[in-house]
């Protein structure tokens, strides 16, 4: 989803500037890859576009870093609410998400197993969500989305939290993957039947994929006013927002203000829950 969503907003601001803003996607690392290259970019070079949770995780996960998450991106607008939903095999009985509680409380715990995206905040917000519905499943790594949803389907594992953009090609391509709820605070436009999980009676169980854009140390704040205020005019555009919610986003810019507090926001969010659960199972 981060590059679906940098190809589109770097689209509507190369409109705007009258030249093509070019899209280096450096994957690898949890997105650690592309946010090393951009702190080594000299300032005005390069802007960061990505996962905004990467940056108060990436502490937390205890490993060096060649960058200060802090002090090398500077918050210009978010972007996009990524959405994670939760899937099982459609041959499970559960079809709400107190259903699959009730169904995994009647199994002996551990007996279940489940999958997401590991160090990301998908992970430990899980984990909350388990303990807080009385329930012990066993995690199981997987290196991507599609081979944990792959095996869901087929029944070998019990549970996938992944992007909704994931999900719905499970789900509506084979018929043998049903998503249960997003993990969001509103529906997704893309998927408006699915219930959040707050609406199925699971408040705490949330976490979303916070996308958006980021400058250099040291930018202007002229020049990040600007910019940030082009950003929010692209995402505003019917256009661009319908191709967002067509890959399982909903876009929605902020100023640099708001998006820098909604970062803190979830910074100290998944640093109380990895002080009990990790980012990741242990390596």
């Amino acid at each position: 989803s981060p590059d679906v969503a940098a190809r589109l907003l770097a689209e509507g601001l190369s409109r705007r500037h009258g030249r093509p803003l070019a899209v280096d996607n450096r994957a690898g690392g949890d997105g650690a890859v592309g946010a090393a290259a951009f702190a080594r970019a000299r300032p005005g070079e390069a802007l960061f576009f990505g996962m905004a949770d990467l940056l108060p995780l990436a502490p937390l996960a205890g490993d060096p870093l060649p960058y200060d998450p802090a002090a090398d991106f500077a918050p210009v607008s978010t972007a996009a609410t990524d959405f994670f939903v939760l899937s099982v095999p459609s041959a499970m009985p559960a079809r709400t998400l107190d259903a699959f509680v009730a169904h995994a409380r009647a199994r002996p715990p551990g007996e279940l197993s489940w999958a997401g995206p590991a160090r990301t905040a998908a992970y430990p917000a899980f984990r909350a969500f388990l303990r807080s519905a009385g329930l012990e499943m066993a995690f199981v790594p997987y290196r991507g989305g599609p081979q944990a949803l792959l095996d869901l389907a087929e029944g070998r594992i019990q549970a996938v939290v992944s992007t909704l953009a994931a999900a719905l090609g499970a789900a509506r391509g084979g018929g043998k993957v049903r998503m249960l709820a997003t993990a969001a605070r509103v529906r997704a436009p893309a998927a408006p039947e699915l219930p959040t999980a707050a609406e199925a009676g699971f408040p705490g169980f949330w976490v979303e994929g916070l996308l958006g854009l980021f400058g250099w140390r040291g930018m202007p704040e002229a020049a990040r006013d600007a910019l940030s205020e082009q950003a929010r005019e692209v995402l505003a555009e019917p256009a661009v927002a319908g191709r967002f919610a067509a890959a399982g986003m909903l876009a929605r810019g902020s100023t640099p203000a708001a998006f820098a507090a909604e970062i803190a926001d979830h910074r100290a969010r998944w640093a109380a829950l990895a002080r009990e659960f990790g980012v990741g199972p242990p390596r």
